[in-house]
Parts: structure tokens; sequence; C-alpha cells
């Protein structure tokens, strides 16, 4: 009796420790090399949340140095529990840093300390007319998921570095021009707010915000580009994603910027080569027609299952586990093609995570390695 009372609690525990799969929409959503594909689910978390950038433009926290660029500290002034996404980017200080993890601000909290990576080498003092003292906006998040992985899960500040860097000479190409700013060659965020960068990241955000428009029981994304899985997010509650959804919209548009290839076909291409050659009056010659088609072979296309399948089997039976002074609990899962991190909030719920992100790791080269910190022609531009 006793073997089977434990057995009885196993499983108790078990079921209350899973949570449920988001359903993704059966329909998929493309501009250029970048597709999206919504993914359905219940408000599992039962908390009203500010984002970090709402707190920021209504002065609902006080964000401070505290002399290590890998730690900065924060304050809830505020009746709000206040959300911060790993991944987001703070702009002013010593240095543009960006958050290394999920984090919950509960209701006037005070000095609690965030995980942070300097997004802008060697600036250690005032940049411009902007207060040292001060960051003075979070409008970005992360614009690439290898930046992302370096951050959460490599953990290492030269490595982010590095992929800020690999994203700046990348978008640089396909704007053709150079995106780094000349205030600070550095910065992620002021690379980000190049006029002609963003309005490439205008032109994708116009054509795919539409699918994200009046839809309920939306709870996340995931991102496709160059025909390939990038980026997987989805939150405890639809509110909470609907705040997000735009920032996400728009990291991702940056990805797809700076990984174009015009080379590549995307679904646009296919459209307007099959109304060429269904065109009466259409010239285009054996040979050209099975070049595109050898061509269109070469392009993956992922579907709704792709999606489904992909999130199943990021989710490895071994994880590690990590916490915060924040109450905040964060869960790792490794596969031989992605990382996953469950975010969970121990005064909130232990049982349903409050975001979790998925990032495909094909491609990418790991560096796990002590952190480090040092104070101190283009192609045709995208059609």
């Amino acid at each position: 009796m006793k073997r089977l009372f434990f057995i009885f609690i196993a499983t108790i525990f078990i079921f209350a420790n899973t949570h449920a799969q988001p359903k993704v929409v059966d329909k998929v959503y493309t501009h250029k090399n970048l597709s999206i594909f919504l993914l359905e689910g219940e408000d599992l978390i039962n908390k009203s949340f500010m984002t970090l950038e709402e707190a920021m433009k209504q002065n609902k926290i006080a964000l401070h140095e505290t002399g290590n660029v890998n730690e900065l500290s924060i304050d809830n002034k505020s009746d709000a529990y206040i959300f911060i996404m790993a991944g987001d980017i703070v702009k002013g200080g010593k240095q543009d840093r960006t958050i290394g993890e999920d984090v919950v601000l509960k209701p006037w909290a005070k000095k609690v300390p965030l995980k942070s990576f300097c997004v802008e080498q060697s600036r250690w003092r005032q940049r411009g007319a902007e207060n040292v003292s001060q960051f003075s906006a979070s409008t970005q998040v992360l614009s690439d998921k290898k930046i992302k992985i370096a951050a959460r899960s490599s953990k290492n500040q030269s490595a982010v570095w590095k992929e800020v860097n690999e994203f700046q000479e990348n978008a640089s190409k396909n704007v053709n021009k150079n995106v780094k700013s000349s205030v600070s060659a550095t910065s992620l965020q002021l690379t980000l707010e190049d006029k002609d960068l963003k309005a490439l990241t205008i032109e994708y955000m116009n054509a795919l915000k539409p699918a994200l428009e009046g839809r309920k029981n939306i709870t996340g994304i995931a991102f496709c580009i160059n025909g390939k899985i990038s980026t997987i997010e989805w939150f405890g509650n639809s509110a909470l994603f609907d705040k997000l959804k735009i920032k996400l919209l728009e990291s991702a548009a940056n990805e797809a910027i700076s990984n174009y290839d015009k080379n590549k076909l995307t679904s646009s291409d296919i459209e307007t080569f099959i109304k060429k050659a269904i065109d009466e009056n259409s010239n285009l010659s054996k040979s050209e027609i099975e070049a595109f088609i050898k061509n269109a072979l070469k392009s993956s296309t992922i579907t709704a299952s792709d999606i489904a399948s992909f999130i199943k089997k990021a989710k490895s039976k071994e994880f590690t586990s990590s916490g915060n002074k924040s109450d905040m609990i964060e869960k790792q899962y490794k596969t031989d093609n992605s990382i996953m991190f469950e975010s969970f909030n121990a005064k909130i719920s232990e049982q349903h995570p409050i975001h979790v992100s998925i990032y495909s790791t094909e491609g990418v080269a790991q560096e796990v390695t002590p952190i480090q910190i040092n104070r101190s022609p283009y192609i045709n531009r995208i059609r």
C-alpha cells in the first residue's frame, strides 16, 4: 500500500508540473524571407503585467548602474507586476545593456539585481547629451537568435559582442550602407535606430502586422527565416503576448534583413514566376523554367506540423534549473538542434511558465567560456 501511495503522489506531481503545448495555427504569413505562425493557447497565468517598456515610459521603475557591467539594479516604484523579458535592451547608462533573463518585479520591489550583458563595447562614459546615470528607454529586443543564445545560454560577454558585430556587418551588406552609428559604432541599439535599416524593418512589419490584429487566444508566435525555424516564443497569457508581439516582430524582421539571401527563392518570387509562366505572352525558355524549378526544390517549406513537432522535441528529458532573488526559476533544455527556456515565478505559478523561448541552434557555434569584461563594398539592397 505504501508503494502505491508514493506512485500516486508521484503521478500527481508529474501532472501538476506539466503544461499544455500551444496549438500552432495552420496558416503561414510570409513577407520576403520571413514567415510567421501564430500559437493559440489558454490563459494559464491569471495575472496582469506591465512590460519594461511601459514601465520606463511611465516612470514606474528606477534602473541603476552597479559598477558591474554584467549586473544592474532595479526598483519598482508602482503597485504593478512588471515583466522584464530576457533580451530586452535598455538604452543609456554607461553602456547599452540587454537583460540576461526573464524577471517579474513584484509591486514596490527594491534593489532587485538584473543580470545584464553589454551590447555596446568599450564605452563607460556619457554618450552625447544622454544622462550617464540613467537609462532612457527599452524599445528594442535582441535582433538575432545568435545574440540571444550567446547571452542566455553561453552567458559569454565576448560572444555577445562578436554576434552583435556579425549582425551589424550582415545588416550593412543588405541595407547597402554602413549601419554602425558614428556616435558609437559598437552600439546595437543605435544600429537598430539607423533610418535605412528602420525603413526596411517597417516594410516587413507593415506586411505582417495585420496577421496579429484582431485575434483572440493567441499566446505566442513562431518565426521562420529563409525557410528554416529560427525562434519560437509564447507566454502565460494572451494579454502579455499582445503587449510584446510588435517588439518581437521587429526583432525577427531585423534578423530576416541581416540574413537575407538574394539567391534564395521566397514565396513572392515563386508567385511572380508562376504568373509570368502562365502569361500567354511569356517568352520563358525551357532552360529558364528548369533552372527555376531546380532552385525552388532547394527552398524548404515549413508547415504548422513542423513547428508543432519542433516544439515537442525541444523539451528534452534532461534540463538544468536555476533561480534568482526575484523568485524566478529558469529551466533550460538542450537538444541537438534547439535550446529551450521556461521561466516560472514561484510566487505566481510553479506549474505554468510565464514565458517560453525556443531557439534553433542550426548554424550556431556555442561557446561556454568565462565572461570577459573590457571597459576600456556592399551587395544590392533588398528589393
